[in-house]
């Protein structure tokens, strides 16, 4: 008797996890206790501003259609993925997988990786990052550049198994120079190798290429006289037609406010990703600095925000603060608490979201307490796998909070179609909006119209170019085939 009890309790336990695919309230593994945390203070500040975003994603919850894309940006903090590998696992655990998202192979740019990325090539390469602007190799979408001029030169990437989840892809959004010269893509998996071709007109050096099989890796080649050297700056990885969350993250060693902004290619380029909701974790570096000025955190923080509302004008965004570090080694930042300040008043007089890592965490008398339980690396700024590990595990569930509110207040109902009665075609002479200036590629330009009459047999003859939308089609520059 006691033998059945016990296995009836397991399938109650068991069914207590699986059991969320009925349920409204999403419950992410709580994080661990510890005495210097603000547990119950752990809420995204303005949640409410975030209610299109918790709507997208209660919309692939009940429909199982769809796809949400999420770009974290920051620094050192983020570049090993250990607090954004966190919150991947955790979206799409709950909401669905669409894919690993933006890569990029950090091992030939001599640089630490996150633990499921492996790259490599048959030659080496020249790389950069954003922080170095003065370096000739340009950086592009991942905050990183790669730049090889040796002929028959490779990228190698593949995707391990890492804490028994294996990553697969079959759409690849390469982001490379844009030239005329052609690209092969191959893997074991692939029959037969994809080539892609560029136009001369490519926009930002955007390749989309889609196999039928299903791949943990390929293996990148350019074909032919090229015109320049051969320029990488990352791959975006999903499964096409896959339902579910895509987080990007973008983390650059050392890197600041005012470093991203000055980097026109990495804008251009992330607008492809059409992000639904931008999530900003910087500050630690700007904290470097013990005389750092408050307006002038404000300033680089407001044009920040404006640059990603330029390119994605519906996007939500969330400002994070930094968690705490020592200065010098020596003892607790206390530029930390300025830097903090500043960005919390910044989000309260724009009306953004905000999750405040630094006071969460303990403020300012809780940083030597992450020391003492031996959660912060040895250099005392960064922090090991368990303390990244906790701070990814305390934004989820701050996260999830605001999303299991936003469904008590706004439950799911399915969307009734509407048949709308036949009417009658306006007049052919009613006045339409026509496009007058081809609108060139850029951040934040916008197309001139002017209103006229067209007669009924005459065709404008500029062509009619669509409105922007936070998530616009996008078309390929290139033509994709299999090569046998």
């Amino acid at each position: 008797m006691y033998k059945y009890r016990l296995i009836l309790l397991l399938l109650l336990t068991s069914g207590s996890v699986f059991g969320q695919a009925d349920s409204n309230s999403w419950l992410p593994a709580p994080p661990p206790h510890y005495s210097f945390i603000k547990y119950d203070e752990n809420v995204i500040g303005k949640r409410y501003k975030l209610d299109s975003f918790y709507f997208k994603l209660a919309a692939i919850r009940h429909t199982h259609k769809g796809r949400v894309n999420i770009i974290h940006i920051g620094d050192s903090h983020l570049q090993a993925d250990g607090i954004t590998s966190v919150l991947r696992y955790g979206f799409q655990d709950y909401f669905g997988d669409a894919g690993r998202g933006l890569v990029f192979p950090y091992q030939l740019a001599a640089t630490n990786a996150p633990h499921d990325i492996q790259s490599s090539s048959n030659t080496t390469w020249k790389s950069n990052r954003l922080t170095s602007p003065d370096k000739p190799v340009k950086t592009g979408i991942a905050g990183y550049g790669l730049q090889c001029g040796t002929r028959n030169s490779v990228v190698r990437m593949h995707l391990k198994e890492t804490d028994g989840r294996q990553d697969r892809f079959n759409h690849m959004l390469f982001f490379l120079g844009g030239d005329s010269t052609g690209y092969r893509v191959t893997d074991s998996a692939i029959p037969y190798p994809v080539m892609a071709y560029w136009s001369r007109n490519a926009s930002f050096g955007m390749a989309d290429v889609r196999t039928d099989s299903l791949l943990t890796g390929f293996e990148l080649s350019r074909v032919g006289e090229a015109e320049s050297d051969f320029s990488f700056y990352g791959v975006s990885l999903d499964r096409k037609e896959a339902s579910g969350v895509l987080y990007h993250t973008i983390g650059v060693n050392g890197a600041r406010y005012d470093q991203f902004l000055q980097q026109p290619l990495l804008w251009q380029q992330l607008q492809a990703l059409h992000g639904d909701l931008f999530i900003v974790s910087l500050g630690t570096n700007e904290a470097q600095n013990q005389f750092v000025n408050e307006q002038t955190l404000i300033g680089y923080c407001d044009s920040f925000v404006k640059c990603i509302h330029k390119i994605a004008p519906h996007a939500e965004v969330i400002i994070t603060t930094p968690c705490g570090s020592y200065f010098k080694q020596k003892k607790p930042n206390k530029s930390i608490s300025k830097v903090t300040d500043a960005y919390k008043r910044y989000c309260e007089e724009k009306e953004i979201s905000c999750w405040d890592a630094f006071n969460i965490c303990g403020g300012l008398e809780g940083i030597p307490a992450w020391k003492k339980y031996n959660l912060i690396s040895h250099d005392l700024i960064h922090y090991n796998n368990e303390g990244y590990h906790l701070q990814g595990l305390l934004l989820l569930n701050a996260l999830a909070k605001g999303y299991t509110n936003y469904e008590k207040v706004h439950p799911w109902k399915p969307a009734k179609i509407a048949v709308a009665a036949v009417k009658p075609a306006p007049p052919v002479t009613k006045p339409k909006t026509i496009v007058t200036e081809v609108v060139k590629a850029g951040i934040g330009q916008v197309p001139k119209t002017t209103t006229a009459e067209t007669p009924k047999e005459k065709k404008p003859a500029v062509p009619v170019v669509p409105a922007a939308t936070d998530q616009p089609t996008h078309k390929s520059n290139i033509e994709v085939r299999y090569e046998n």
